[in-house]
Order: structure tokens, then C-alpha cells, then sequence
């Protein structure tokens, strides 16, 4: 998409852009995610094919999946950033640009993770909680655990408004100038402040749309694996790699544009973009 095309865009435009981006850049995209994904999958098979319980090769395999995850996050936005552009560039060479800013996005990562999780704790208190009431009674739920329970779900407002909040800082550490972890989660706030509840919505929306196909092929295995429990073991991690191979990337075209798109209604990035393009070489 042209610079000169930068404009703010609805939610179902937002929706349809990322799914044309996802079609347009499929072959860069499932590269990135492929070389990204691979050790993992090689890890988590064989953690699974042998049965064994924790161990130091299940806490290697979570570090290099974690490490490497983020790495395929920066490339995805990086490759999505330069298509969107029109400046696109190969899977390799996003992954290049994005290896030095790989620490300040493990460390957001991290903070992410602890945000989400405390901002849902008041869930998991409550609802815990009202659970256990009711299993120790074994009876029919009171009124203060059902009420309990209803207040528990109505909590999970806070975590989802957390998670819209720091959604953008991906895109904020790999795109801009050099922020620290810190500063990437505070430039991400600031961009999505009043929009949030419409990225949560944004959000919610793809993740169902991901959701249905993956948890088609997880049931469909199932089913067709029944009896072989060692096949079926197998299975699940064989369909959580096809998942992110073919389908997290429509969920970093959606973060990347929802980020261009509060940049161009808060700070006229579009504007910013075609007095660049106007300049002399």
C-alpha cells in the first residue's frame, strides 16, 4: 500500500486490510515463522514422544520457544511494516533488522506477561475461589458463590483493556527509534489511549477467526487418533506448529496496522509519510 494511501480505518477495514496483507505476504510470512518454529517443534516432539515429566529439555524448549517467538514477532512487524510501505522486504532480511532489538522485546515480553497477569488475578480469585466453595459444600452454589463467580467473569474486562493497552508495543520497539522496555510500554499506552476498547474488540474478533480452524484440526485428530494415544501425542504439537505457522502472522498484520492506524489518527503519520516521499533523493 502506498504511504500516500495512509488514512484512518474502520474496524472492518482494519479486519480486511490485515487479511490482504496476511494473503499478499503469505510465502515471507510462513518463512519467518518457519525458521522460528522449527527447534521448538523439534523439542517439544521429542519431550512428548518420551513420555518424560519435567525436566531441564521441557524448561530448554519453553526458554528457546519464548527467545525465538519474539524473534518471529519483530520479523513478522518488521516484514508487515515494509509491505504495508510499499517497501517489502524478504524474510531473511527482516529477520536480520530484527535481531538487535530482540533483548528490549524479550524484557517487553516479560512485562507484558506480568501486567496481563496481574490485571487478572481478581479472576482467578474470585472465581477460584467460588469453585472451591462449591466443591467442598457439594451442594447446589449460594448465592455469594454464583454472585462471586459473575463478578469473576465481568473482571476479565481488566486484563483484556491491559493486554489492548500494551498491544502495540512490538510494533513501537521494533519500528522506532531505540526505546528501552519502558519506554516502548509507556509509548505503547500513550498511542492507544482512548481506542482500547476497540482494539479489545479488534482483537477478539481475530482470535476467534484463528481460533476455529485450529481447534478444527486439534478435534479432527482427535477424532481420526483416538486409538493410537502415541499418535495423538504427537499430533498436538504437529497442529500447534501448522497453527503458527499459518495463522498467528493474521495476528501480527492486525497489531502492525492497528499500530500505523493510531499513529495516523494521533500523529497525522500519514501526512508525516508523504512530505518524506515528496522530498528530493
Amino acid at each position: 500500500m502506498p504511504a500516500t494511501a495512509l488514512r484512518p480505518l474502520s474496524a472492518g477495514e482494519v479486519l480486511d486490510v490485515s487479511f490482504g496483507l496476511f494473503r499478499r505476504m503469505f510465502a515471507t510470512l510462513f518463512v519467518i515463522q518457519l525458521i522460528c518454529m522449527t527447534l521448538p517443534f523439534l523439542i517439544n516432539v521429542y519431550y512428548t514422544g518420551t513420555g518424560a515429566g519435567f525436566s531441564g529439555m521441557l524448561l530448554l524448549g519453553s526458554l528457546v520457544s519464548f527467545v525465538l517467538s519474539a524473534l518471529a514477532s519483530a520479523a513478522t512487524a518488521i516484514a508487515i511494516s515494509e509491505s504495508y510501505l510499499d517497501r517489502p522486504v524478504s524474510a531473511g532480511d527482516a529477520l536480520r533488522r530484527a535481531v538487535p532489538r530482540l533483548g528490549p522485546l524479550l524484557a517487553v515480553s516479560l512485562l507484558v506477561g506480568v501486567l496481563v497477569v496481574v490485571a487478572s488475578m481478581p479472576f482467578f480469585f474470585l472465581v477460584g475461589g467460588a469453585a472451591v466453595t462449591m466443591g467442598r459444600s457439594g451442594s447446589v452454589p449460594g448465592g455469594l458463590a454464583i454472585f462471586s463467580m459473575l463478578v469473576g467473569l465481568v473482571s476479565l474486562v481488566l486484563p483484556l483493556f491491559v493486554a489492548a493497552g500494551v498491544s502495540v508495543a512490538t510494533p513501537v520497539v521494533v519500528l522506532e527509534d531505540r526505546l528501552s522496555a519502558i519506554e516502548a510500554l509507556s509509548r505503547a499506552w500513550f498511542l492507544t489511549r482512548g481506542y482500547r476498547l476497540r482494539i479489545a474488540g479488534l482483537l477478539f474478533v481475530c482470535l476467534i477467526l484463528i481460533m476455529i480452524p485450529y481447534m478444527g484440526l486439534l478435534l479432527l485428530g482427535g477424532a481420526l487418533l483416538a486409538g493410537a494415544a502415541g499418535a495423538l501425542s504427537i499430533w498436538v504439537p504437529v497442529v500447534a506448529l501448522v497453527g503458527r505457522l499459518l495463522l498467528t502472522p493474521i495476528l501480527y498484520c492486525l497489531i502492525t496496522l492497528v499500530y500505523y492506524d493510531l499513529r495516523v489518527r494521533k500523529e497525522g503519520f500519514d501526512l508525516e509519510m508523504l512530505a518524506a516521499s515528496l522530498q528530493p533523493a
